[in-house]
């Protein structure tokens, strides 16, 4: 690395000294490396009359070559220490207009001792810079990063700010961190998919949030659905929201709400309506997922058992509020999906107690479909292989063991052995279509 560097100096200097300005311009225009030009030309461009022109003559290029000119300009401030770096900058921008201020300053290194340099030009610089600056993701310090991010949210650039932050997150005071995943995730004004490539640091800074002093479960709940569609497969996941919804049944009709339309002629309240359409087409699509993957039943404890008084209460609420608000089918489909998460009894019966005397005082055709649907796909995603010639075997296995506990269900709780009995049935006709493919394919084998 040494020798390469050795060599591109040299060849800098033969390049200034027989071509100057003109000789740069040329390189930049068929070479990628702009950045590394600018950092071997800092060594051969020493005097401070020189550099300021050529500093300025850089500024005055626009057009196809201004980001390679740019590029140059970052590689050429960075080599130089920071007290030369900025008398150059300030003696520059005594020869130089707003925009071109702007330019200068925004090519310098992305730390404090750069953003000290803005006092010197106002108010009106430095709001441009900030607007337009490009973070640098670095080291920063505790009050570097509280800086960066005051100052780019205060010119709606949040999520610019969470590119330049995750290092430490514990180095964010908890209002700011909050402030700043509450902003980024809100607001439309930058690139959409802003986080695809910072999935990783959203799941690590929910984390470094999660359990703060100052921060409640009900504003992690909202964050974890402010950014499901990054961190749903996450190791933080989706804890907080899970409790919400197994918490309250009004936060589950608003996830509903957002996923489906109403059934009848009302009006849902106008805090859940959401005009903008990109929004409202994203939000319904992260609620279906959402409802689609929730595993925690309402009731449950951190110890995973179920409070059969909880859930009752949990489950009639949610249908009244479900009725209320003109989602009264899709409602029940969706509470029993919900159920089907249930844990099994110590002796293996399936499913649990508490979850059979919801739903036999229910009784709801609806719950019991979606109740069917929720353990087809929790079965479904357990990703087993098919033997070549098994057919039908495995289905036929799951038939056997869902009737097997529909008899132990049927005399204490008939209707959920009903919906036991049914999924059974399903799994037959399943193993039936799974032998007829089998038969097929070693038909036109032989």
């Amino acid at each position: 690395e040494r020798e390469i560097r050795q060599l591109r100096d040299k060849a800098m200097t033969e390049i200034w000294e027989t071509r100057g300005f003109e000789g740069v311009t040329a390189l930049l225009a068929v070479g990628r490396l702009s950045d590394i030009v600018g950092f071997s030309l800092a060594s051969t461009v020493e005097n401070p009359a020189e550099q300021i022109e050529f500093l300025l003559k850089c500024l005055s290029i626009s057009g196809d070559l201004e980001k390679q000119m740019d590029s140059c300009l970052q590689g050429f401030l960075r080599f130089l220490g920071d007290d030369a770096r900025e008398a150059l900058i300030v003696s520059t921008a005594a020869h130089a207009n707003t925009d071109r201020i702007v330019r200068l300053v925004r090519s310098a290194p992305f730390v404090r001792g750069t953003w000290r340099l803005l006092d010197r030009f106002g108010a009106g610089i430095r709001e441009r810079y900030w607007r337009e600056v490009t973070p640098e993701w670095n080291r920063h310090s505790e009050a570097e990063l509280a800086e960066l991010i005051d100052r780019l949210i205060a010119v709606k650039r949040p999520r610019a700010a969470f590119g330049a932050a995750p290092w430490d997150w514990s180095l964010i005071e908890t209002s700011r961190l909050k402030r700043l995943l509450f902003e980024a995730g809100a607001i439309d004004a930058e690139q959409k998919e802003w986080y695809r490539h910072g999935l990783y640091w959203i799941s690590e800074a929910l984390d470094a949030l999660d359990g703060r002093v100052g921060v409640t479960s009900d504003e992690m709940a909202r964050l974890e659905f402010m950014y499901f569609d990054a961190i749903e497969d996450s190791e933080h996941g989706v804890p907080n929201l899970e409790r919400g919804i197994a918490e309250s049944p009004m936060f589950f009709v608003q996830v509903l709400a957002a996923a489906f339309r109403r059934d009848d002629d009302g009006e849902d309240p106008s805090e859940w309506k959401v005009e903008d359409p990109d929004r409202r087409r994203k939000l319904a699509y992260d609620a279906v997922r959402l409802l689609e993957r929730l595993g925690r039943v309402p009731g449950a404890g951190d110890d995973g058992k179920i409070d059969t008084r909880e859930l009752v209460a949990w489950v009639t609420e949610a249908r009244r509020l479900c009725a209320e608000y003109g989602r009264a089918e899709i409602g029940d489909r969706h509470i029993g999906q919900l159920l089907s998460n249930a844990p099994a009894e110590e002796d293996g019966t399936w499913p649990c107690l508490p979850v059979c005397e919801s739903m036999e005082a229910i009784e709801s055709p609806k719950i019991g479909e979606g109740f069917n649907l929720g353990v087809q796909n929790n079965n479904n995603s357990d990703g087993t292989m098919r033997a070549v010639g098994e057919g039908g075997a495995q289905e036929r296995a799951l038939a056997e063991k869902y009737r097997n506990w529909a008899e132990r269900r049927a005399f204490d709780y008939p209707h959920v052995a009903g919906v036991l009995e049914s999924i059974a049935a399903s799994y037959e006709r399943q193993a039936e279509l799974m032998d007829d493919e089998e038969n097929a394919r070693s038909r036109l084998e032989d």
